[in-house]
């Protein structure tokens, strides 16, 4: 009798193999049971089991068995005899129609298998090819029927609804039966609980025990039994770095690891918000500790500095980190630990694998990697499963445009009534109906803040208005570099910081080490500078170090921009708070093409609440940002707001479970505002280091410009793409590049910076 296989390499039996997927789901069900209630059916778990148990009953085929020993192609799907199996399971018809979907779509979802393998009997010949393939078992039978008869040894409860088959003459249609009403209904709009969060969760939960256990993986991570403990000693580990003394958590700290549910936090940069929203997490953790932590940020670097700062709290394995760059991210990070560059290529591909299950508790990514799921690309049901329950930590919510705020606020809406997650809202610098935006969408927040007499502790800045544009004041930027002061520079497009840089490089002379950084340098350059800024001298730069960046410089020279980019800004300077009052100077005149990226109003009204200050108080900001946003977005921003809010409604209710949105996936991708390009001068390294593999080495020449700047540098040539190696494609860029100045754009006439 032959040994049925699962897998070919490594070699895993097919019982192996789906003893290995019962472990996850015992795992799951043990440290997740909150998915029953989320899924509102009690039986969610044991529909689950029965799913697992039987998925890949249909890998007894012999073309499937053949395939795996010598490699000749089956041209069938597996899961489509698998779901024969349900045939003797003893549920009503709809716990039935469930756990033969996700036994279906386990690897490919509805769409594709009803364009690429029909099987009704209203389609001859695709039923005629189920029937061959169903006679494919036969041979295998008694091997297969050795594996049925464990089942009821499986079962979790005591009774086991399902009985092994006799005979392929038994199997049934899975197609006729249960996957036709199911697309029926959804194409009629007669939804059912399988088309809602009772079917992401099955198909999601499906998916997840099935490919952890392919990963090696046969169960999944709990949060930290002791966080609050782990944490007090590494802030007073960091405090007895800096000479000082830990006395106990700030009065925000303890009221925030108090607070049970929904937490707006409020403290100044600096201050703690990252340990007070940490607490929160372990104070709304249940006993099983499963529920998943999601820090959200919105810039790479703060994402990437932010995720080496909690790796040295929770560890390696339980942390994971998403946004476009990551897998260059963590690719570098091993490659710095003495991996060759084959090794940490694996092993990354392996760190980032898991990181998109739900194995890791913790997770510090973008948000768009949260609405990823909601445009129903592939996985997207796996991610709505660990997203139950899930506990959210947004940092600095403001900083997105309105566009994209109104869909971060329509995703939390419904993560907060569809699936029970909790949400801690945390900011230095938040308007008053941006607040009232949010708690509107989630319903009151627990409003936590940091007294005035507390925040007042943390004043570092004296407010400078000077006359003229940035370029006015390199004079007195270099009279502080002279000085021996550390000076940052921020303006406001990436060809104005070039601009900038150059002149300084000329009348710096006593800088030891001038910087520029903004978003237009490939990432090998950006991740060097980034690494060299604690020696430099000079930093002109882009918004791209407003909230970026662990920087503490002397003293600021900025554009004018509105308030809360200014805060940021200042949050730069006397970071730490050791240097008395340093000096932040705001010019009053910008760039030409400021009015492009922010509101001509907000940044005047700016201006005017800055004329009288001297002394920037903590404990004022509030009022002067209500002051600034009095009458929150301006007529533009609120229609943008309200159109992408109305639009994003309609749009999730075609999202269904089982059903992945192709047409989504260009709607997705367009959020983001930049295209990837690698400079001309690289073209011949780039495709070197693909032609050897070396993917990731390859990803070290990307560089980003915005779908405007690519729109008119394709019309006038200077964009040219190339395919190579079948299908891979890429867009290459002929304008100058410099490692010291990054990509050099001539901006005239472009509406984005």
């Amino acid at each position: 009798m032959p040994t049925l296989l699962a897998k070919s390499n490594p070699r895993e039996t097919l019982r192996e193999h789906t003893e290995n997927c019962l472990a996850v789901y015992d795992s799951l069900r043990e440290r997740m049971p909150f998915l029953t209630d989320v899924a509102k059916d009690p039986d969610f778990f044991n529909h689950l089991f029965y799913a697992i148990a039987l998925h890949d009953f249909g890998k007894a085929a012999t073309g499937f068995q053949q395939q795996l020993t010598d490699g000749t192609r089956w041209p069938y799907r597996h899961e489509i005899l698998s779901a024969g199996f349900v045939v003797t399971l003893q549920f009503p018809q709809e716990a039935k129609q469930a756990v033969v979907l996700a036994i279906l779509t386990h690897h490919k979802d509805i769409g594709t298998l009803v364009d690429k393998y029909p099987c009704w009997p209203e389609n001859p010949h695709g039923h005629q090819e189920w029937k061959k393939r169903i006679a494919e078992l036969t041979p295998n039978w008694e091997a297969l029927m050795e594996i049925q008869e464990q089942v009821p040894r499986w079962c979790p409860t005591e009774e086991c609804f399902w009985v092994p088959v006799a005979s392929t003459e038994q199997l049934i249609n899975g197609y006729r039966e249960f996957l036709a009403p199911y697309q029926n209904d959804f194409d009629d709009y007669e939804l059912t609980p399988l088309h809602g969060t009772y079917g992401m969760l099955l198909r999601g939960c499906m998916i997840a025990c099935d490919h952890l256990a392919s990963a090696g993986k046969n169960e999944i991570h709990t949060a930290l039994a002791n966080l609050e403990e782990r944490l007090t000693q590494h802030v007073e580990e960091k405090a007895k770095q800096n000479s000082r003394q830990f006395h106990g958590w700030e009065g925000f700290q303890e009221t925030s690891g108090k607070t049970t549910g929904q937490l707006m936090l409020s403290a100044p940069t600096g201050s703690g918000k990252t340990e007070a929203a940490l607490l929160w997490c372990d104070k709304n953790q249940t006993e099983t500790l499963g529920n998943r932590v999601f820090y959200v940020l919105p810039y790479t670097a703060s994402i990437n500095a932010m995720y080496k700062r909690l790796t040295n709290l929770v560890s390696d394995d339980n942390i994971g980190v998403l946004h476009g760059k990551a897998p260059y991210f963590v690719y570098q990070q091993l490659v710095d630990k003495d991996y060759t560059p084959r090794d940490a290529a694996a092993a990354a591909r392996e760190e980032q694998n898991l990181t998109r299950k739900i194995c890791r508790p913790y997770k510090v990514l973008t948000p768009f990697q949260l609405l990823k799921a909601f445009f129903g690309i592939r996985g997207f049901e796996m991610q709505m499963a660990e997203m139950s329950k899930g506990l959210f930590i947004f940092d600095e919510i403001h900083a997105y445009d309105p566009h994209t705020t109104a869909l971060i606020l329509t995703m939390v809406a419904r993560l907060r009534t569809d699936y029970d997650a909790k949400f801690c809202i945390m900011t230095a610098t938040m308007p008053q109906f941006l607040k009232q935006m949010v708690n509107k969408a989630l319903g009151e927040l627990t409003q936590v803040e940091m007294p005035p007499a507390a925040r007042d502790k943390f004043t570092r800045h004296r407010v400078q208005l000077l006359e003229g544009n940035i370029h006015d004041a390199i004079p007195q930027i270099a009279e502080r570099l002279a000085d021996k002061k550390r000076v940052l520079v921020v303006c406001n497009t990436v060809r104005q910081a070039q601009t900038v840089f150059e002149a300084l490089q000329d009348v710096a002379e006593n800088a030891k080490l001038l910087k520029l950084l903004h978003s237009r340098f490939i990432l090998r350059d950006r991740e060097r500078i980034e690494k060299e800024l604690d020696d430099a001298d000079l930093l002109v730069g882009t918004q791209a170090v407003e909230v970026s960046l662990d920087i503490d410089f002397d003293c600021l020279f900025s554009e004018p921009a509105p308030i809360d980019a200014l805060i940021q800004r200042f949050g730069r300077i006397n970071r730490k708070g050791q240097k008395g009052i340093c000096d932040v100077c705001i010019c009053k005149e910008g760039g030409e093409n400021d009015p492009f990226i922010y509101s001509r109003d907000k940044v005047e009204r700016t201006l005017n609440a800055f004329a009288p200050i001297d002394v920037w108080h903590e404990s004022k900001i509030q009022g002067l940002i209500d002051e600034v946003y009095s009458d929150g977005y301006d007529e533009k921003e609120k229609e943008k707001f309200d159109t992408a809010k109305q639009l994003f409604e309609r749009h999730l209710q075609g999202i269904v479970p089982f059903i992945e949105n192709d047409s989504s996936r260009q709607e997705f991708y367009e959020l983001f505002k930049s295209i990837e390009v690698v400079p001309a001068c690289y073209e011949e390294d780039f495709w070197e280091k693909i032609e050897k593999r070396e993917y990731y080495e390859a990803r070290a020449y990307i560089a980003q410009i915005s779908h405007n700047q690519f729109a008119r540098l394709h019309k006038d040539g200077q964009l040219y793409e190339v395919k190579r190696f079948g299908q891979l494609g890429q867009w290459f860029i002929k304008v100058t590049y410099d490692e010291t100045l990054g990509l050099v754009v001539d901006e005239h006439s472009t509406n984005i910076p």
